[in-house]
């Protein structure tokens, strides 16, 4: 007789749990359309600072990557995808490593930790640049 009611309750926790609706299951919030939305859902809490590539320094270049990624439940970068790269394939890899060691704390309003779709931008600038114009006009440094 335990046994049975034992069973029955088990049975009857598992079904309540499965079909509980999971957080992670929810579809991240695109907020690429607007940079500034993502401060309602997640704030910075490290950022790492890409080295600047040598090649770059002595050839006195400044320029920038821009990503899209997901910022996923756990506040983690996932998913980083260049969107634009100037000049191209200068930064790239440099700025990847960057980006994916970064971390990011719920915002207060972010109870559900949802996660976000966003649009991101990493600088390289450098004093007396030799494309400063060009770098400006590309990146709006």
């Amino acid at each position: 007789m335990n046994t049975r009611l034992l069973l029955m309750v088990a049975a009857l926790l598992m079904v309540a749990c499965s079909s509980a609706p999971n957080k992670n299951t929810l579809s991240p919030v695109d907020l690429t359309a607007d940079k500034n939305a993502v401060s309602d859902y997640w704030l910075v809490y490290r950022k790492v600072t890409a080295p600047y590539p040598e090649a770059a320094k002595s050839q006195k270049l400044s320029g920038c990557v821009e990503f899209t990624l997901v910022i996923d439940s756990l506040g983690q970068a996932v998913e980083p995808k260049i969107t634009k790269s100037f000049p191209a394939g200068v930064f790239d890899q440099q700025a990847l490593s960057a980006i994916k060691n970064w971390l990011w704390v719920p915002a207060q309003a972010n109870t559900e930790r949802r996660a976000s779709i966003i649009t991101l931008q990493q600088d390289f600038v450098i004093r007396q640049s030799s494309n400063s114009k060009a770098a400006y006009d590309a990146c709006k440094i």
